[in-house]
């Protein structure tokens, strides 16, 4: 079990980190690879303090990073809270039409 304090401590950490990598990709200082490495070493720390949210979120920001090669607003998108848990979407069961009867009686013979 993790105290509150240092829970606390290392979310901010976490946040702040989180930002400062973004913040080298975007400028240049730091490689793809590097900035996914230390996603990676958040990650850690996230899934330590058993941190779900920040987990979830180091995810998104690390396959978007792998799937692209333009970082130029990364930490724009990343205070537009881009990357941040969305809601899912609610499904809407819609009614399947029934096929006419004269279709069914070929299938059937």
């Amino acid at each position: 079990m993790i105290d509150k304090n240092l829970r606390n401590s290392a979310v901010k950490f976490v946040k702040n980190d989180m930002e400062r990598v973004l913040r080298d990709l975007e400028s240049g200082i730091i490689t793809r690879d590097q900035a996914i490495g230390s996603l990676n070493t958040l990650f850690n720390i996230s899934s330590g303090i058993e941190d779900t949210v920040h987990m979830q979120m180091i995810c998104r920001i690390t396959a978007y990073i792998r799937t692209t090669s333009f970082y130029g607003q990364i930490r724009k998108m990343y205070a537009n809270k881009l990357f941040h848990e969305q809601p899912a979407p609610i499904p809407i069961p819609e009614e399947i039409p029934a096929p006419p009867m004269k279709m069914l009686e070929k299938i059937v013979r």
